[in-house]
């Protein structure tokens, strides 16, 4: 009954396809031990190769025992098993995060990273009724949309699939007891300091109790309508969003006169969706980030608005653009005596190299090109200093500082752009100048290009 059940809700929502690689998190609780015997019987059925990630996040002292045991599982079964630890604690220290946060984020960054390694087509967790329930209640105590309220999909874009999402705890727990199964129980899901287990132990009792015995049923039912009418929204939003995004220097960027034009509701998705593009923590968004992003855009504040992971999201001339932060460090200057890759004090990469100037030649992403005839080994690349000018045709020299005002750039990145300067004179300044002697011309038979990784 628990295995047809299941069955119909993968191919309601077409959860797999014949012949998937797919890759479970299994940490050996009761409900990833029952996702794993349940898509074990249906292997065959519908052709899947299937293996197991075990996260251990180190919070428990008897916690590798719960890695020993899904490898003894995996074993038996024949099945691949990756085994990953990290200290998860002082993760969440260092990037301010609850311990709940920080381990769904770790977790999260490796079953992506083997996926893209091992190519995996589905990423297969197992969230249940009961969790849908808790996630929405948690949702409505911290504040949040209609999107919210939706609670946890039951398949998204990036992989990730939930084939136990419908069925309640019990109905698990049933099964596993009719199959002979064991697991581990995690001490700390009864750790009430946790949001969660303060909804699941203290929240939905009381309401199952006192108002309603079918109230996660009902969560359900309103969860799904809610989802549907969240999927016309999206793509409402996906459909603006191609359209207003473009790339700048490799940065996701929105076109600002027309993001203006658009509904704020359905702004605040394409929001969701640049952040998504530009690989900003989604979960780590709140809404005071949404509320700035919308004062940036009225003028409102100046910005720059601070996101998570490092990002920023900074208004330019006609756009906002969200970026990686950049650290100021003191003033450096790197010595580029030949071709090869250099060390940045921002820990990324410059590669300089030469190449031959053909017609329709591509520009490398985040790159600048210039005449190898005129560039030539060795020059220096640094930060601007006091009294920094750069040479203007029909104009002379004028000073760095009026430059980029003129060119509108921040204040508050104007410090981490990088120069390019030989015998003395700025000959570059990041993406935004080129000497006119250094320029790429029909004569050109040869360039020299940096590019930042």
């Amino acid at each position: 009954m628990f295995i047809q059940l299941v069955k119909r809700y993968i191919e309601k929502f077409q959860l797999f396809q014949k012949g998937d690689r797919v890759l479970l998190g299994v940490s050996g609780g009761l409900d990833s031990v029952v996702l794993l015997e349940t898509l074990y019987l249906l292997k065959k059925e519908y052709n899947l190769s299937l293996f197991v990630s075990h996260y251990d996040h180190k919070i428990r002292k008897d916690s590798y025992k719960d890695a020993l045991f899904v490898y003894q599982i995996c074993k038996e079964k024949k099945i691949p098993f990756f085994y990953t630890a990290s200290f998860v604690p002082a993760y969440a220290q260092r990037e301010g995060l609850s311990l709940e946060m920080a381990g769904r984020e770790l977790r999260y960054n490796l079953w992506y990273y083997l996926a893209k390694k091992y190519d995996f087509q589905k990423i297969a967790l197992a969230h249940h009724l009961d969790d849908l329930a808790e996630e929405i209640f948690m949702k409505l105590i911290k504040g949040t949309g209609k999107r919210g309220l939706a609670g946890i999909p039951v398949k998204r874009e990036d992989l990730i699939v939930r084939p136990l999402l419908f069925v309640t705890k019990e109905e698990i727990k049933k099964f596993a007891l009719e199959r002979g199964l064991t697991w581990r129980e995690d001490e700390t899901n009864r750790d009430l300091r946790f949001l969660r287990n303060k909804i699941r132990h203290i929240l939905i009792p009381f309401l199952e109790n006192n108002f309603n015995k079918k109230i996660k049923e009902n969560i359900r039912k309103t969860a799904f309508l809610i989802a549907e009418e969240e999927e016309l929204i999206e793509e409402l939003a996906k459909s603006k969003f191609e359209e207003i995004k473009f790339y700048l220097e490799g940065e996701v960027a929105l076109k600002l006169h027309e993001l203006k034009q658009i509904h704020p509701i359905l702004r605040r998705r394409i929001y969701f969706l640049a952040f998504k593009e530009a690989k900003i923590p989604l979960f780590r968004i709140t809404y005071p980030h949404l509320e700035n992003l919308e004062n940036l855009i009225t003028k409102k504040t100046k910005g720059p608005v601070y996101l998570p992971g490092n990002f920023l999201a900074y208004r330019g001339p006609g756009y906002i653009i969200f970026t990686k932060k950049l650290f100021s460090f003191p003033y450096f200057e790197i010595t580029i005596s030949k071709e090869g890759e250099y060390l940045l004090p921002n820990n990324r990469i410059l590669k300089v190299f030469k190449t031959s100037f053909i017609k329709d030649f591509i520009k490398p992403e985040n790159s600048m090109l210039f005449s190898a005839e005129r560039l030539t080994f060795p020059f220096i690349i640094r930060r601007k200093k006091p009294g920094d000018k750069i040479y203007i045709p029909f104009v002379g020299h004028k000073k760095l500082k009026k430059f980029f005002l003129e060119k509108k750039i921040p204040h508050y990145l104007r410090e981490d752009i990088l120069l390019i300067e030989q015998k003395k004179e700025i000959v570059g300044v990041w993406n935004l100048y080129i000497h006119p002697e250094y320029e790429i011309t029909e004569k050109t038979k040869e360039l020299i290009i940096l590019q930042i990784n």
